[in-house]
């Protein structure tokens, strides 16, 4: 009996080592909220070892992009990364993961601008044509919902067609994204389709390229600016942690965003002031490390965005 006891015991030691360790099934995404360029990472358990998982993250009832497939390890278990840019919007959304020969599949959501995380300018540029080294156009239209997701499409001259980048519209439905034309790109014409995945709202312009852009045909330009306030400052140590505020007399002051000062110890901050804002004074203030106001700008704003002196 003692030495039946022994064997047990050993086989119970063993079985503790070797074994792989098997987490409980689900899906989760760290960190859950955050802003564009945050790094999220999903973790999802369950699966079978060995299987393949292919993964994705949605927006719900807007779109969905791929992300991969991934092979789950001993424990059944992925993880992946994505970083999400400025033509996701904000709001709520999904990851997934799916095994593909055992038909798991989990979800766990997120999201873009929620909580402590206000939204900073994004830094990303997408090249659509050539290379910002070419020559560059602005698409401009409007008419969209605010902050809309909008999807773009060129036909180019031999008449393929193209899906390019989503684009967003800003707070107060206006959409503009660069075009980037090389030396070396065809003549045209190039006919830029945009339509918003909400509203529906479509349009378009056509341009050819003859050593520069010529618009030859435009559904709707912007007539009415997007109103923004701007601070632009010196005097910050360089690559230091700069606060943005906003103040508003009758309110709290509100944290905008964080940003790093350039090399030379210079901020640029553009803030778009969101449709229905009260009429007023405001002031864009920009602390340093120290928590010191090292800049500020004050704006009057009925309508239309007028900088005070």
């Amino acid at each position: 009996m003692r030495r039946f006891l022994i064997s047990l015991l050993a086989f119970v030691l063993f079985f503790s080592v070797t074994a792989p360790h098997v987490y409980a099934s689900g899906m989760w995404v760290s960190p859950y909220n955050g802003d564009y360029d945050t790094a999220y990472t999903a973790h999802a358990s369950g699966f079978v070892p060995g299987e393949r998982v292919d993964t994705w993250v949605n927006k719900p009832y807007q779109w969905r992009v791929g992300q991969g497939q991934y092979t789950a390890d001993a424990s059944g278990a992925i993880e992946f990364e994505f970083r999400p840019d400025v033509t996701w919007g904000t709001g709520g959304f999904f990851a997934s993961a799916q095994g593909l020969s055992s038909g798991r599949e989990y979800t766990a959501s997120f999201s873009i601008g929620g909580g402590t995380y206000p939204l900073a300018p994004c830094a990303c540029r997408t090249t659509f044509l050539g290379s910002p080294g070419g020559t560059a156009v602005n698409y401009n239209a409007q008419g969209y919902g605010s902050s809309e997701i909008v999807v773009v499409y060129m036909t180019d001259p031999s008449a393929q067609i193209h899906r390019l980048p989503n684009a967003q519209a800003d707070p107060w439905g206006n959409l503009a994204f660069p075009l980037y034309l090389s030396q070396d790109s065809l003549y045209g014409p190039y006919l830029f389709t945009a339509r918003g995945l909400v509203t529906g709202r479509e349009s378009y312009n056509t341009l050819t390229f003859w050593g520069g852009i010529q618009n030859h045909r435009s559904s709707n330009p912007i007539s009415f600016a997007t109103p923004v306030f701007e601070l632009h400052a010196g005097g910050f140590t360089p690559q230091e942690n700069v606060v943005i505020q906003l103040r508003y007399l009758a309110h709290a002051t509100k944290t905008l965003a964080t940003i790093k000062a350039g090399d030379d110890g210079t901020i640029h901050y553009s803030y778009i002031v969101p449709p229905g804002s009260e009429f007023g004074t405001y002031t864009l203030q920009a602390v340093n490390g120290a928590n010191q106001v090292v800049a500020s700008a004050s704006f009057r704003w009925d309508g239309v965005v007028t900088p005070n002196q």
